[in-house]
């Protein structure tokens, strides 16, 4: 209230920014080669990281890692048609 006894809005402060997000999934497709890198910045949480891997595919497999300031994890899939049968032995390298 002023003064004379009207109501005077509150002052209203600038909207903060959102946050960026301290983990993050980035995925890049070549040809059927398809890569998932999970980014981890410092200080993000068990839940940052259950967030962006939730979103990688089960059948991606680790393939390599590495950081300074941020984590990277890179998780490759593999196409399902290139995906050896156990009953046929690995697959031939010649």
């Amino acid at each position: 209230m002023d003064t004379d006894g009207d109501l005077v809005p509150e002052p209203r402060g600038m909207p903060s920014a959102t946050p960026a997000p301290l983990a993050e999934l980035v995925t890049i497709r070549h040809g059927l080669l398809v890569e998932h890198e999970v980014v981890l910045a410092a200080g993000a949480t068990a839940s940052d990281l259950t967030s962006a891997m939730i979103l990688v595919p089960p059948r991606a497999a680790l393939v390599s890692f590495h950081g300074d300031v941020d984590l990277s994890l890179v998780f490759r899939e593999v196409p399902l048609d290139h995906v050896p049968n156990k009953a046929e032995g690995p697959p031939d390298t010649a």
